[in-house]
This record gives C-alpha cells, sequence and structure tokens, in this order.
C-alpha cells in the first residue's frame, strides 16, 4: 500500500483535492452569495469530479514513473517503485484502472449538466499526458510547459459542470442583464496562472537534479542543453515574473487592503526569495521543492481572504 501511494503520489492528489474545494467554496461560492446566487451543482456531484480529476493526475504519476524507471535509478534522487515495490505489469494496470474510472466518472457528470462533450476533455488530457510521458517530455522547455498547463486547468475544472447548471437555473437573469457567468472565470484564472508559473519552477528545479537520468533517456531539459547555471538564471525570471504578478494583483485589485498587502508580502514573496537564495546557494533539493511546494499551498490559500474583500469589490 505504500508502494501505491509513493506511486500515485498521494501529495500530489491532496494539494489537487485541496485546489479545487479552496475554488469552488472560497471563490465561485462567495462571489456567487455575493450577486443573491447558489452554487447549482449539488456536493455529491463535485466530489465525484475531484475524485474524477485525482484519478487522472493518479494515472498520469504511474504512467510518468512507469518510463521514468532508468532515469530514477540514474538520477538516484527519489525511491524507485515501479519494478521494485510494484511490477511493471501492476503499474500499467493501475494506469489503466485509474484513466477508466477519471473518464467514466467524467462522461457521466457530463450527462448530469446536460453537456456529454466535457467528457472528452478528460479523455484528450488522459492522451496528453501518456504521450508526454513517453515522448514530449524529451523536448526542451517542452514538457516542463505541458506539466504547468495541465496544472493550470486543475482550477478550471471546477467550473466545467457548474457552469452549464447555472446557465440553465438563471438563463432568464442573464437575458435581462445581458450578461453570463465568464467573470467567474477571471478569477479562477488568477489561481490557474500562479500554479502554472509554481508548476514550470519545480519541473525546471527537478531537471537540475536529474542530468544523468536525462542524459542516458535523450531527455533534452533545460539543464541538460544550457547547464545548471543557465537554468537557475530561467528560475529567477520566472519566479521574477510570480512576483511581479503578486504585486500587480495587489495594486489593481487590493490596493487599499493592508491584510493582502501584508499576506503577499509575507506569505508570498518572501517565500519566493528564499527560494531562490536556497536554490543559488544549492541547499538540499529536497528543501528546494518543499518551499516551491509550500509557495504554491499558500498561493491557494489566498482564496480564504477572498471572501472577506468581496463584498467591496461589488457592493457598486
Amino acid at each position: 500500500m505504500l508502494g501505491i501511494l509513493k506511486l500515485i503520489r498521494i501529495r500530489t492528489l491532496l494539494f489537487a483535492a485541496f485546489t479545487m474545494y479552496c475554488m469552488r467554496y472560497f471563490v465561485i461560492r462567495s462571489i456567487l452569495d455575493i450577486n443573491g446566487l447558489t452554487l447549482q451543482l449539488p456536493d455529491w456531484a463535485f466530489t465525484l469530479s475531484v475524485l474524477s480529476v485525482c484519478a487522472l493526475i493518479a494515472g498520469a504519476n504511474v504512467i510518468n514513473d512507469y518510463f521514468d524507471t532508468r532515469t530514477d535509478r540514474l538520477s538516484a534522487v527519489k525511491d524507485v517503485v515501479v519494478g521494485r515495490c510494484i511490477t511493471r505489469r501492476t503499474a500499467m494496470t493501475l494506469h489503466s484502472v485509474l484513466n477508466v474510472l477519471a473518464i467514466v466518472i467524467a462522461f457521466g457528470l457530463s450527462i448530469y449538466v446536460g453537456i456529454w462533450k466535457i467528457g472528452i476533455l478528460f479523455l484528450l488530457v488522459s492522451g496528453l499526458l501518456w504521450f508526454y510521458s513517453s515522448a514530449y517530455k524529451r523536448y526542451l522547455l517542452i514538457g516542463n510547459l505541458i506539466v504547468g498547463i495541465l496544472a493550470a486547468l486543475i482550477p478550471l475544472c471546477v467550473l466545467l459542470f457548474e457552469i452549464p447548471l447555472l446557465n440553465d437555473e438563471y438563463s432568464d437573469l442573464l437575458i435581462q442583464t445581458d450578461t453570463n457567468f465568464m467573470y467567474l472565470f477571471n478569477w479562477i484564472l488568477g489561481f490557474s496562472l500562479f500554479i502554472f508559473l509554481n508548476t514550470v519552477i519545480y519541473e525546471m528545479n527537478k531537471d537540475i537534479y536529474t542530468i544523468p537520468g536525462d542524459i542516458e533517456k535523450g531527455i533534452r531539459s533545460v539543464p541538460v542543453r544550457w547547464g545548471i547555471r543557465a537554468t537557475r538564471i530561467v528560475i529567477s525570471v520566472w519566479t521574477a515574473i510570480a512576483v511581479c504578478c503578486a504585486v500587480v494583483l495587489y495594486f489593481t485589485v487590493f490596493s487599499e487592503s493592508s491584510l493582502v498587502l501584508t499576506y503577499i508580502a509575507l506569505g508570498i514573496c518572501l517565500p519566493y526569495c528564499i527560494y531562490l537564495v536556497c536554490m543559488w546557494f544549492s541547499v538540499k533539493r529536497s528543501l528546494q521543492l518543499g518551499i516551491i511546494r509550500l509557495i504554491m499551498v499558500l498561493c491557494v490559500a489566498f482564496s480564504f481572504l477572498l471572501h472577506h474583500f468581496f463584498d467591496l469589490i461589488f457592493a457598486n
């Protein structure tokens, strides 16, 4: 059981579930409450959507480790599960079961909300994750960007099954006010942006420590092609972009809130600075990656503050 939990990367799944629940109950519900509206997707259906997304991610983690077994052994930066704790056949079976579960749930929910084609998205993502693990990660930056984009889709998945039901329930109101629910996407996209940036940073940082295995497997990662110093410069640029985005967010939306200023300064910008110091001074790998994971959680946890400010934002 411990081997399976390592293989599916339970910590990643918990973060995905945490992100989706935060988006639904601290962002979307808060915005709807301000406008006198309510969530339409039942809690049980939302829980199933979270399960579907997590199963898809778990399946991707399994197949990724399946293809990376030799790379991980050569790099010696993490425990190898496939081929030791779990056989390759078992890993492939687990990958298939998880993907089938994710797609079946997705199609079931798609039919429930009246748009069966939504399920096709999960099928396409499942295929993309397979090709990423088997081929795309070999190309310079492509693999990092694909992982970043897919991670950024996690918050948006919350709206996939909610929007159709909101449109049905409040169709008359939408017609009368000549509006739609796209403004919900604007808030969620902000969180997706930070997840994208942090994921790319995290993946490039990991690549620094898997150079021997990547060279053996023919993976042209940034460290392999440009070297460690150049990779650290690239990571620093991405980190600077993330910090700038946080600053812009404050001045464009929450400029009058000292609480948000404190959170962004101490909860986001300061950890980024600590991370850069650790990276440039080659502090141990686990600490570097741990700080980035903490930053990801803190970026999502910012949603806890939003409901305190939506009254002011939507007052007029």
